[in-house]
């Protein structure tokens, strides 16, 4: 504790105990905290604060060393709704809307005709407001229960582009200091409007929010500056227990900048709540960042999908670098020279001609672009109901693309949850081969995990988990007279189920799951004592 800090931050008595959060503030009694959290240390109480620069803009920097796993953020969303095209939702509770079973359409509310899950979710406070304005005017909704679909298919309704930016607009009058906070977030409107979706919200959101619903105050500019902050800044929240797969905005999470490396993740509480945990350790200086892109994708793929759904050229440590860490996963194996590797001149050029590390074979962009798109056109045609096709893919392309390649570490992530749970191949079908293969494949992507994603990442913990039951698998077929191989596949398992323990602590979902492999951890730990003492 720094020697300064000495005196109790509400009475300025001889004090010890640190506030666990901030660390900024002690107090002589828990009584004293408490009675100064509500004085305004609440608003204070951050191991965080607000920064900018030329390229990141506002964004989030510790202010005091942070330890992995630890909570750094946790708020509230500011608004929640559907995204721009959705399967048929409550707009009282966000959850889907499940088929009707007696009646032949979805319930309606009785003010405004949209879907909801029933007559107590007409008065939600999500959807009153929204509710008397398609009243006022009339409007009448078109989404309805179609019993001649195939109910494993999401049918999207375009519909609900509009229920989000109304919500956000009726802000201005309901809780015009949020609306504020909501309007002055990024909103990169002069990229979007070249594009074709806005396009097609200029010509027909627009007339209906000022035609239809009669909202005629709002100029065209402020409608579409509405939309342009809800692409920028909302998050997309799936909790599947709940079935619900909505977006929201959180102001203060925003802020927070985007890495390909990232030293945060994020998950939603059961009320929506955005929290935002240390992946490791974080020392004090350094930005805090989330990623919006995926681990496996190559440096093209990321900074592509990052310039179309959030506006601007990522310039990362790993997009910066050619090789991508040094894993390569952009690369495509030299067919001249075969052995050299085809890499980006500047990977921050998306333009950028690609040239072989060892001879002076050279592609342009353009073609590495289209080679790409074929290989994941061909992974997506895949039969993925076994490992077979994945594996030949592998196989076919064990000259044109290296081990690394993106390609090939998504079709080895998809092999990982194949193997033990694919249909004549669960764990219990699997042969001795089949195992190994499932132990290799998943130890090959912890050491891109550990790169990409490392630390308490739920992609890494996923892996993990993949990891532990193989090994408990195969330790649980060794032969009686090795017991110490038994034994150290074991050991190994027990570890790594304490460090998924650590990684899926947050992570309500997986305690059953986690609960389960413990019980066979133990069963296979008693079973290996008792042929032991044998």
């Amino acid at each position: 504790m720094p020697s300064s800090l000495t005196n109790c931050a509400f009475c300025q008595a001889r004090a010890s105990q640190i506030c666990a959060a901030c660390k900024s503030v002690v107090y002589c009694s828990r009584e004293h905290q408490k009675e100064h959290w509500k004085k305004g240390h609440k608003r204070e109480c951050k191991c965080y604060e607000v920064a900018s620069n030329e390229m990141l803009g506002r964004h989030l920097r510790a202010t005091r060393d942070i330890k992995i796993g630890e909570q750094i953020l946790r708020e509230a969303p500011l608004v929640v709704g559907p995204k721009v095209a959705s399967a048929p939702i409550c707009l009282g509770c966000h959850r889907n809307i499940v088929a009707p079973v007696k009646s032949m359409n979805y319930y309606k509310c009785s003010s405004c005709t949209w879907p909801l899950c029933g007559k107590e979710c007409e008065q939600s406070p999500h959807h009153r407001g929204e509710c008397q304005l398609m009243a006022q005017s009339n409007f009448q909704s078109k989404i309805n229960f179609h019993p001649d679909q195939d109910q494993n298919q999401e049918r999207k309704e375009s519909a609900y582009c509009v229920i989000m930016l109304l919500r956000c607009m009726l802000l201005k009058t309901s809780r015009p200091e949020d609306f504020a906070r909501l309007f002055s977030l990024e909103d990169h409107l002069k990229e979007r409007l070249e594009t074709p979706l806005y396009q097609v919200l200029r010509a027909n959101l627009i007339t209906f929010i000022k035609t239809v619903l009669g909202l005629r105050e709002w100029s065209e500019m402020e409608i579409l500056r509405i939309a342009a902050i809800l692409d920028t800044n909302t998050f997309e929240v799936r909790q599947p227990k709940e079935r619900r797969k909505v977006r929201a905005l959180y102001p203060g999470a925003a802020m927070i900048s985007h890495d390909c490396v990232p030293n945060m993740r994020h998950r939603f509480d059961d009320d929506m709540n955005i929290i935002f945990l240390a992946k490791r350790a974080i020392s004090k200086g350094e930005i805090l960042n989330i990623s919006y892109t995926q681990p496996l994708r190559s440096t093209i793929q990321r900074r592509l999908h990052l310039r179309q759904a959030k506006c601007f050229d990522c310039s990362c440590q790993r997009c910066s670098d050619p090789s991508e860490l040094g894993t390569f996963a952009a690369a495509q194996m030299c067919l001249k020279c075969k052995a050299g590797k085809i890499i980006p001149l500047n990977p921050l050029q998306n333009s950028s001609p690609w040239k072989c590390q060892l001879c002076n074979v050279k592609k342009s962009a353009k073609e590495i672009i289209t080679i790409d798109n074929q290989l994941q056109l061909e992974i997506e045609s895949l039969d993925k109901s076994t490992p077979t096709a994945l594996e030949d893919f592998i196989y076919r392309h064990r000259i044109d693309l290296h081990e690394t390649n993106t390609h090939v570490l998504q079709v080895k992530y998809a092999l990982t949850q194949l193997y033990g749970n694919a249909p004549g191949f669960s764990m219990d079908e699997l042969t001795e081969d089949n195992l190994k293969r499932k132990v290799q494949l998943c130890e090959d992507l912890l050491k891109l995990a550990d790169i990409f994603d490392g630390g308490w990442s739920i992609f890494r913990g996923n892996l993990l988990i993949d990891l532990e039951e193989a090994l408990v698998a195969q330790a649980m077929r060794v032969p009686e007279n090795e017991a110490t191989e038994c034994e150290a596949k074991l050991r190994q398992a027990a570890d790594l189920l304490t460090e998924i323990g650590n990684i899926m602590k947050y992570e309500t979902e997986m305690e059953e799951l986690l609960q389960e492999r413990q019980r066979i951890l133990g069963q296979a730990l008693e079973r290996f004592k008792e042929v032991d003492e044998c």
